[in-house]
């Protein structure tokens, strides 16, 4: 059992150093436009023995890296080597969300293996570019989020001379479905009346990110039905939609080793600590009944408490030997006087004592049996015989005369015949006993 423990003890260690060593990794945010190239440093140190150190990118943006592989060469103890990379987005890049991740390999130069450091994770935003403008529209820019929602307004005037001007203004181009409303009324003007009407821009969770367009087109009429000469010019949004907030990278097709080791560990970690806690239980309860006290009073104690309700079991149980119950052969405190499975003492020491035994009986003698009295009984015997012949053959009249039915008749026929079975069986054993003068 102490052997068992210790390897759990040790198993348990083992799995506490691989999963704290388990390197984590390292993310870096960056934003990009399609076209754009930047440089950026990835460095490698070493701590303890000369190493050869290498990475290697992958990832969905993994082809954007010149080189994909860089080689640190040599390093030794304490030195930090330095290795720039270039990115280069495409122009025909999609706007969205990818990644590269660098991954290290290292190996001492004895042929150990040693410890690498934690994957580098370039989370790219690829932002779509600035929309290019037109001539005969006043334009506005603005840059929204999947998802996100922004509250503009439009204004309107009326001159000084216009009386009675009714104005409106409907939304179009390839963003007007998030426009609400799609269409804004400014009801009749006064001359010189000047009034604003707000609307809101609602971003789809779901929408790809990119340039879009959404173009507010004037309209104008008197209450008089006179002809309204239109704005000439038309409000138009220059929408930049970038993608939303950056997920927190989760390994998937592209999981790195160390991640994979780690979650394996962690999970053996999980398992190993529930299969001790349940042995630890269990052992808890059982060895609390063999000591007389209430094992499941100190199982919920232990489980609700932990490694306190386990301090305090061993602090409060009773001590001694552990040995078999005579009765039923099951483990208890040796100097209990009373087994707590079977309820019965069981040790010499207070087992009670035997109960006095009582004289024996005197023996009667036993009178012997006159000869004149044996024949009188065999005589007797034999009589009883001949009436019970004489019964049955009565019977087998009443029965051939129908003055009885069969059961009836069967039921004493059967008595009587065991009856005269039993006196011609004593009447023989009387008769071989005369004949051999017993």
């Amino acid at each position: 059992m102490k052997k068992i423990k210790l390897a759990i003890l040790i198993l348990l260690l083992i799995l506490l150093v691989n999963t704290a060593s388990a390197p984590a990794n390292n993310y870096v945010p960056i934003t990009l436009t399609p076209g754009d190239e930047m440089t950026q440093t990835l460095s490698f140190k070493v701590d303890y023995k000369r190493a050869f150190a290498t990475a290697d990118a992958s990832g969905s943006a993994a082809l954007w890296v010149i080189p994909r592989r860089i080689d640190f060469g040599a390093i030794d103890p304490g030195e930090t080597i330095e290795r720039d990379y270039s990115i280069n987005i495409p122009r025909s890049q999609k706007p969205g969300y990818y990644e590269v991740i660098w991954k290290f390999s290292c190996k001492n130069t004895d042929g150990s293996a040693c410890s690498s450091a934690g994957n580098v994770v370039l989370q790219i935003t690829v932002k779509a570019d600035t929309a290019p403008t037109s001539s005969g529209a006043e334009y506005e820019y603005l840059t929204i989020k999947q998802g996100g929602k922004t509250s503009k307004y439009l204004s309107f005037s009326a001159r000084n001379d216009e009386y009675g001007l009714s104005a409106w203004a409907v939304a179009s181009g390839n963003a007007a479905s998030w426009v609400t409303p799609g269409r804004i009324d400014f009801g009749v003007l006064g001359a010189g009346e000047s009034r604003n009407e707000y609307y809101t821009i609602t971003i789809p969770e779901n929408q790809r990110p990119g340039n879009y367009e959404l173009i507010w087109t004037w309209g104008c009429g008197y209450k008089s039905e006179k002809s309204c000469q239109p704005l000439t010019t038309s409000k138009v949004y220059k929408i930049t939609v970038e993608a939303g907030r950056i997920p927190i990278y989760t390994p998937a097709s592209g999981s790195t080793d160390s991640d994979i080791a780690a979650g394996i560990f962690a999970l053996i970690f999980i398992l190993v600590f529930f299969i001790v806690g349940i042995y630890i239980l269990v052992w808890v309860v059982k060895d609390a009944n063999k000591r007389g006290i209430s094992g499941a009073l100190w199982g919920i104690l232990v489980f609700f408490l932990g490694i306190i309700g386990l301090i305090l079991y061993f602090i409060v149980r009773p001590k001694g030997n552990i040995v078999s119950c005579n009765y039923c052969g099951k483990q208890k405190l040796e100097n209990l006087a009373q087994c707590p499975h079977c309820k019965k003492s069981l040790t010499p020491a207070f087992r009670p004592a035997p109960a006095p035994m009582t004289a024996p009986r005197p023996v009667t003698p036993v009178t012997p049996v006159r000869p004149e009295a044996a024949i009188d009984d065999l005589k007797k015997q034999k009589e009883k015989l001949n009436r019970i012949k004489a019964l049955l053959e009565k019977l087998d009249e009443r029965l051939a005369q129908g003055d009885i039915t069969e059961g009836r008749y069967k039921e004493l026929s059967e008595q009587y015949r065991e009856e005269a079975e039993k006196l011609k069986n004593m009447i023989t054993e009387k008769e071989l006993l005369k004949e051999v003068g017993l």
